[in-house]
């Protein structure tokens, strides 16, 4: 977890250190440190650090041999689409209540053990010439919805990456970098 406000991240620690294995810091060097002497399964950052950006570590993240989930956190949506870019697997908008970063992480991780199990069974099955299950399984939160314009550009494909309330959802269109809310789509 890669978090700089320390009250934050305490509460954070404490929410989770129930559910997770946590190694916590507050500094883009101490998480590239973390991510070249440990494999996370899952890595949550914030995209505003004191010592560098959340992207990057995204980016860094995304490049190893067995990339973890990221979950990046952030007040600001319109960072949405470069982190969406960068590959982060969810967006979670600040603020948020501590049990929402619990569900989120907790959906994170099942969809990583079940991206996993299916990444196995395909390889397994090309092993044996069995090419039954040929499923793509989209990782975490994020969702593309390729019939969707953009208000701003008009280009058909967005990406929706944070709910903000009932039946409402923030989106991001990667070619102008624009953010929204809108109904979601389903």
């Amino acid at each position: 977890m890669l978090e700089p406000d320390a009250g934050a991240r305490d509460e954070y620690v404490s929410v989770l250190s129930g559910q997770f294995a946590i190694t916590a810091v507050g500094s883009c060097e101490g998480a590239f440190a973390l991510l070249a002497r440990t494999a996370p399964a899952v890595l949550l950052t914030d995209l505003s650090l004191p010592d560098g950006d959340g992207i990057e570590v995204c980016r860094a993240a995304k490049s190893l041999e067995a990339p973890p989930t990221v979950l990046v956190t952030t007040f600001h949506a319109q960072y949405a689409p470069d982190a969406i870019e960068a590959g982060c697997d969810s967006v979670l908008l600040k603020p948020f209540p501590p049990n929402l970063l619990l569900a989120r992480l907790s959906r994170l991780a099942r969809d990583r053990s079940q991206m996993l199990r299916m990444r196995a069974a395909h390889h397994m099955a090309r092993a044996t010439h069995l090419h039954e299950r040929s499923a793509l399984v989209m990782n975490g939160t994020n969702r593309f919805w390729p019939n969707t314009h953009c208000p701003y550009c008009m280009r058909v494909g967005v990406t929706s990456f944070d709910y903000c309330m009932h039946r409402r959802a923030w989106y991001a269109c990667l070619a102008c970098k624009k953010v929204w809310i809108a109904a979601r789509a389903e």
